[in-house]
């Protein structure tokens, strides 16, 4: 006996759109040089987004478990991209900015991100493109908010 057919495959659409866009971020990092993985050059871009936060809250912010965070952390302490600091309000916490080296290296991601951005929005109007990005977004505060699994029976 077949199972039923789902009633959307939406979905299981943006699952797959997410593993391709991973890939092609992968490629695009390549052609920019960056030498950075897609984790790092994403752990990066956050840092950029977010000067001074503390390990753990950049890690809660980028929904990654904080051990996994330390690796991509120390990669990029290691290539002179960001420098860890005490938190002067709680000397057991390490605060994370980015270091004067990193600011071309975050240029390249952005044009990586363009490239990527540019061929996936391609054929599409900026109405809906917008219109995109206000549902996505939406989505993601959703899933972020805990709403998604209150829908669940």
């Amino acid at each position: 006996m077949k199972p039923p057919v789902p009633q959307s495959v939406v979905t299981l659409m943006i699952v797959d759109i997410a593993r391709l866009l991973r890939k092609r971020f992968e490629i695009a990092l390549t052609h920019v040089d960056t030498g950075l993985t897609v984790a790092e050059a994403r752990t990066l871009t956050f840092i950029w987004r977010h000067q001074g936060l503390r390990q753990a809250a950049l890690a809660e912010r980028m929904s990654v478990e904080p051990m996994t965070l330390v690796g991509y952390l120390d990669s990029l302490e290691t290539s002179g991209l960001i420098k860890r600091t005490i938190d002067p309000a709680d000397r057991r916490a390490k605060l994370i900015t980015l270091t004067d080296t990193a600011d071309p290296v975050i240029g390249k991601i952005e044009d990586a991100i363009i490239e990527v951005r540019s061929e996936t929005l391609a054929g599409m109007s900026e109405r809906q493109r917008d219109e995109m990005e206000a549902i996505l977004g939406t989505m993601k505060d959703n899933l972020l908010n805990g709403e998604a699994g209150k829908c669940v029976k």
